[in-house]
């Protein structure tokens, strides 16, 4: 006895792209995914016109330091019309210009000095900004600091929290507009 047998020809052309398509909808289903829980917890700075002790429009805090290399900073710039200010942790205790890296010759080109560092000492004692007993300062912001932006006159123009170094150069776009304004 012999059964029915029902053949099915399935075209293999057709389950290619049937596997195609699902592969490519769970490509996108996962990539929408990880995006939007990635944006939650994804940090990025803010304009600020307040932090600490310092107010946008009001001076500088007057200081003066020196780097590990004998440079100078101040609440002035040295050589240029404008002074950024860096704080960050990444960076040494105190650096000028091209001794807080690339980030040094970007702010040149444009037109200002950089002091950056990560000394609590001055980030508290000159700025208010993180107290020095604080170790939860270098807890929570292990990626990420404070960019203040000044003209000659030692006037801040802007203040930027929760700055991350690959941010730095966005900043600094924002900055040369910023004191275009003020000229």
């Amino acid at each position: 006895m012999q059964g029915n047998s029902v053949e099915s020809k399935v075209n293999p052309l057709s389950v290619v792209q049937a596997v195609s398509w699902i592969a490519v909808f769970l490509f996108f289903l996962m990539m929408s995914g990880c995006g939007m829980g990635q944006q939650s917890s994804t940090r990025s700075f803010q304009a600020v016109s307040t932090l600490g002790k310092l107010s946008v429009g009001k001076p500088l805090p007057t200081y003066a330091g020196t780097s590990e290399s004998g440079l100078q900073a101040s609440n002035k710039p040295a050589e240029h019309k404008s002074l950024i200010h860096l704080l960050h942790t990444d960076l040494p205790p105190l650096c000028v210009n091209e001794e807080c890296g690339a980030f040094g010759s970007i702010a040149n080109l444009k037109g200002a000095d950089l002091y950056g560092g990560s000394d609590l000492k001055l980030a508290d004692q000159v700025f208010g900004i993180f107290p020095t007993d604080n170790e939860a300062f270098h807890q929570q912001s292990q990626n990420y600091g404070v960019l203040i932006i000044s003209d000659q006159d030692a006037k801040i123009r802007a203040i930027y929290q929760h700055v991350d170094l690959p941010d730095v150069e966005t900043v600094l776009q924002d900055a040369e507009a910023i004191l275009a304004q003020a000229d």
